[in-house]
């Protein structure tokens, strides 16, 4: 029988882990199940609680470091996983009973290293009904390096991800503070990804502490930083694919500057791209600049793990 480790960081969600745990517990499916909860330094009583309500829960681990963010408390659990499958689980994420049991059933279908379903942010968690489905627009990309650069795959609680092929990528970078595109990018050049459309997870959507919704200069910052990072150690990978690297990071940097700083379209990262247009091919460069950018005069955005 195959084990699915779910590895779960967790950093100050007493609010919501009574109903995480509750999903987690009635995952549906023909598998043998293993719990990772990694406390990242939390300063409410998640500890605690997360203590209380797993009493009695067969092959779990609890494990405790100081906050050092998402990426390494999400490695470290991988590091001590065991199962097969890596079942990543947002410590506010709430999964569909069949969940884990559906995107097993297409990775393992589709002889894929990682699975991506769709996930839904809610006005309230607890009154929320998951449609079970049939499986919704299977899709299978047999070269997904180049669409993960292009689209940034990511995720964590509506994925399921091959635990083998993490080792040999490499895992979370850990000079990062985001987790998940890193360690997508480097499975991408690994193996397939399968996609399907079925909501098989879901999160509170006004909930200002989440990192898609009150850190989001930390996160477009560690999206540029993974590619810079991930071509430092890919260099022979083709140029083109670089400079769909270099085009990627630095538009999404330039909207960043424009929507949420207010700059004109005359900035730093638009001159850049002219130069990538008439041909200077200094991709890194590029790629590092897209990082630099967040550092220069926006001193209320506080990046954790900046570049050197």
């Amino acid at each position: 029988m195959v084990k699915v480790s779910f590895v779960c960081p967790i950093f100050n969600k007493s609010k919501y882990l009574k109903d995480v745990l509750n999903a987690l517990n009635k995952q549906t499916g023909n598998f043998e199940k293993e719990f990772i909860f990694v406390n990242d330094g939390s300063s409410d009583n998640s500890l605690e609680l997360l203590k209380s309500l797993t009493k009695g829960w067969k092959n779990k681990k609890i494990l405790s470091q100081k906050n050092k963010g998402p990426a390494s408390a999400t490695q470290r659990g991988i590091d001590f996983s065991t199962g097969d499958y890596i079942k990543l689980v947002g410590g506010d994420d709430v999964l569909s009973p069949n969940c884990t049991k559906t995107l097993l059933d297409v990775l393992r279908q589709s002889n894929a290293v990682a699975v991506f379903s769709r996930y839904k942010l809610v006005e309230n968690i607890k009154k929320f009904d998951f449609e079970n489905k049939p499986l919704q627009n299977l899709r299978v990309l047999k070269d997904p390096l180049q669409k993960t650069i292009l689209s940034s795959y990511s995720g964590t609680s509506p994925n399921l991800y091959c635990r083998k092929t993490i080792e040999k990528s490499g895992g979370c970078d850990l000079r990062l503070f985001i987790e998940d595109f890193s360690l997508v990018l480097g499975l991408s050049k690994l193996g397939k990804f399968s996609f399907i459309d079925n909501v098989t997870s879901i999160g509170p959507a006004d909930d200002p502490n989440r990192i898609m919704l009150g850190k989001q200069t930390q996160l477009i910052h560690d999206f540029n930083a993974a590619l810079y990072y991930f071509f430092i150690e890919n260099d022979s990978l083709p140029s083109n694919l670089k400079k769909l690297a270099c085009l990627k990071a630095i538009g999404r940097a330039e909207k960043w500057a424009r929507r949420i700083k207010n700059q004109s379209f005359f900035n730093k990262m638009n001159l850049l791209k002219l130069k990538l247009y008439i041909g200077d091919k200094n991709y890194l460069k590029f790629l590092k600049m897209s990082c630099l950018f967040f550092y220069d005069d926006f001193n209320d955005e506080k990046i954790r793990y900046k570049i050197s």
